[in-house]
């Protein structure tokens, strides 16, 4: 494996980093998507996760040709992974959308503007770096902050997706929102 002296980054940020996902993220992610506090609101956690199936999940997604783009989250002190997130192709490029999403697997970042920081470079990257039209982001009808937080960035509900997934007993919806450029641009 090669070693660099200094980490390059596709975005430095005030509180977090982005880079490409790395081989030696996985035991992480196996810890996360097995930790039942981080994937309550997570279509995750249902089936236990294996190092084996993380390893696959990355290579398979590695270089972003199948529409799945993956990236890891640091912090910006420690330069420790926090979290992962994607940007996902949907349907025919012509199209141009895409949908975001976004796992942070360090308790100790739940709280605080890490997400929306993470969320506001995913848009500009999918919008001014890969020329999308539109953006997409879905979540669990009770996460509540995800909901807020999309809707102060400006995203617009429009839909929900009923008993999309079955967690801890129960069936839960999925509830959808969307972003256009045209509105980004406006705002």
């Amino acid at each position: 494996m090669l070693k660099f002296k200094k980490d390059t980054f596709i975005y430095e940020g005030k509180q977090v980093n982005i880079r490409e996902t790395r081989y030696e993220d996985i035991p992480t992610w196996y810890k996360w998507f097995n930790d039942p506090e981080i994937t309550k609101m997570l279509v995750h956690g249902v089936i236990p996760n294996t190092v084996e199936s993380q390893e696959e999940f990355r290579n398979k997604h590695i270089n972003g040709s199948n529409g799945k783009i993956l990236f890891s989250i640091v912090s910006k002190e420690k330069n420790d992974l926090i979290g992962t997130c994607s940007i996902n192709l949907i349907g025919l490029s012509a199209a141009r959308r895409c949908e975001i999403s976004i796992v942070i697997g360090d308790k100790s970042f739940h709280q605080g503007s890490v997400y929306i920081e993470t969320t506001l470079w995913q848009i500009k990257h999918a919008f001014d770096s890969m020329n999308m039209n539109s953006i997409f982001a879905a979540t669990s009808s009770e996460n509540e902050s995800v909901k807020l937080t999309l809707e102060r960035i400006g995203f617009k509900k429009c839909g929900t997706l009923r008993h999309d997934s079955y967690k801890s007993g129960e069936f839960r919806n999925s509830v959808f929102y969307d972003l256009l450029k045209s509105e980004w641009l406006n705002k």
